[in-house]
């Protein structure tokens, strides 16, 4: 049997997944950067209500977890457990601060409740294609399950720029207004 040629698109698949994760995990610590300074420009000395600070926490967990996720999957992505491993773990966390978030008392809007249930949903999503790979397979999506995880990820990004802009208009929301 004569061995077939490597596939160039596979190579190139492979070489734009660890390309798009290196640029998210960029986008990812930028933003997490710039969600700190607004948090520490709206707080005076660390002073203000609990709840608001737990909303900054969680704005800036949908920045850093993303970043995390994306920095371990450019790592080497060759070593599928790797990828994998982190973001199960992620996902856990994003899921655990938001229904954290969630269960304490406060005021919210309803933008700012229904982003974060989207939240869930986008991190069990990335938790059930982390677990379980052959999701992507069986939902005929046409996309490897890095893929899967790359778009979930930008998902939660988008998620997290909105509560940030929530926190910075709506009051009941404001990061330690």
């Amino acid at each position: 049997m004569i061995p077939l040629p490597p596939d160039p698109l596979a190579a190139a698949s492979a070489a734009d997944i660890a390309s798009f994760y290196r640029a998210v995990t960029t986008a990812s610590f930028t933003l997490l950067g710039l969600w700190w300074v607004v948090v520490q420009l709206r707080y005076t000395r660390g002073q203000g209500d609990a709840d608001k600070r737990r909303h900054a926490y969680g704005v800036a967990l949908f920045f850093l977890l993303p970043g995390l996720g994306s920095l371990t999957a450019s790592l080497n992505g060759d070593l599928g457990a790797l990828w994998r491993v982190a973001f199960a773990l992620c996902a856990a966390l994003g899921i655990a601060e938001t229904v954290a978030y969630l269960r304490t008392a406060g005021t919210r809007t309803a933008g700012a409740v229904a982003l974060r249930a989207c939240g869930i949903v986008l991190y069990a999503l990335m938790a059930a294609v982390a677990v379980r790979p052959e999701l992507s397979t069986d939902l005929r999506l046409g996309l490897a399950p890095r893929e899967v995880e790359a778009i979930l990820l930008t998902l939660v990004l988008l998620v997290g720029a909105h509560l940030a802009w929530l926190g910075l208009t709506e009051p009941a929301e404001a990061a330690g207004a």
